[in-house]
Formats: structure tokens, sequence, C-alpha cells
């Protein structure tokens, strides 16, 4: 019985097509991610809701915070004063530098964090109903495959 050819491999893109498969790729990206942002924010403005999220993991200097959102310091500190005022963040001293204090979360901050998941994720399930089951099939290889493009 003879053999079945191998199956050549697809020649990879370059030059306009990959720059146009780049560029379509990176605004559908901003454009989801845009439109979940502001979908689900809520009451609480995009901005203040990124400095939460920031902060989750670990607590960070006003400055760090300025720097990862390529804001002001003092833009950051007004953001954090807003923030603190609602009751989401606690500035502490810094054990490190006893010149600055530490911005984390407190447990309403946590609490806002999970709602705008919830509401992110929400969004997002009510735009994927009713697609085929074959679109679904090529998002979730595509996210698969985003996730390692950012990544890398």
């Amino acid at each position: 019985m003879a053999s079945e050819p191998a199956a050549q491999a697809e020649p990879k893109q370059s030059g306009p097509e990959l720059a146009e498969l780049a560029n379509d790729v990176r605004l559908a990206c901003q454009i989801i991610a845009r439109r979940v942002r502001f979908e689900s924010a809520g009451e609480i403005p995009p901005h203040q809701i990124s400095v939460l999220f920031a902060v989750r993991k670990a607590a960070q200097t006003p400055t760090a915070l300025a720097e990862r959102e390529r804001v002001s310091t003092p833009a950051m500190t007004r953001t954090i004063n807003v923030l603190e005022q609602r009751g989401l963040v606690r500035r502490q001293p810094n054990a490190e530098d006893s010149r600055s204090v530490l911005v984390s979360l407190t447990d309403q901050g946590r609490a806002v964090i999970g709602q705008v998941l919830d509401s992110r994720d929400t969004w997002m399930m009510q735009h994927l109903e009713g697609l085929p089951a074959e679109e679904l099939a090529t998002l979730s290889r595509a996210a698969g495959i985003l996730t390692r493009v950012g990544r890398a």
C-alpha cells in the first residue's frame, strides 16, 4: 500500500500580507479590549479600574503605578485619592523606603474587581452566544495563539 505524501506546511506569510494581518489582529484586539473595558466599567472609570487591577496582587508605590499607567505622578496621586476616598485602596508606609507609601487594595476594592471581572465575562459571553460552533472553535484556537503572542 503506497504511503500518502506528507502534508506540506503552508509557507509563512511575509511582507505586505503579514503586515496587513498584523494590523488587522492588533485592531481587533484593541476594539475588543476597549469595548470590554468601557461596557463593563459601571460607575468606576476605566483608568481607576486599571489601578485597582495593578495593585491586586501586590502593593505598589504611586510612582510605580504612574509609570505603569503612563501618567504623571500628580495625576496618579489624584486617582489614588479618589480610590482611597471610595474605600477601594489604602496607603500604608513603605518598609523599604520611609519617604514613600505603598498602595494596596481593601476588601471593598477586591469585591469591585470581582464584580468587574464578572461583568466583563458576562459581556463577552453575551456577544459569543449565538455564534456558530465553527466560529467558536476558531475563537478558541485564536485565544490560545493570541495569548502565546502576547507572552512572547
